[in-house]
């Protein structure tokens, strides 16, 4: 059987994100990624773009749309 249907409340994101300021020991940052790099990817939530790639924070932008297709807007 697949996994339990996840739905999420503002009060469970909202925890869950006070943990991660917890932990969070890779700040501060500059604003500007350290590689100068922006990658355009699909929207896709199964993929976890900086893992893929072997990136850490601060080291891309990732510019998400539906198909990782390169527009005029993007």
């Amino acid at each position: 059987m697949g996994e339990p249907e996840f739905t999420p409340n503002i009060d469970e994101l909202v925890r869950n994100n006070a943990r991660y300021v917890e932990s969070f020991d890779n700040g501060p940052m500059d604003l500007r990624p350290r590689r100068h790099l922006a990658i355009v990817a699909c929207m896709d939530s199964r993929m976890n773009i900086f893992e893929m790639l072997g990136l850490k924070h601060g080291e891309a932008h990732i510019i998400r749309n539906a198909g990782g297709v390169v527009t005029d807007d993007v």
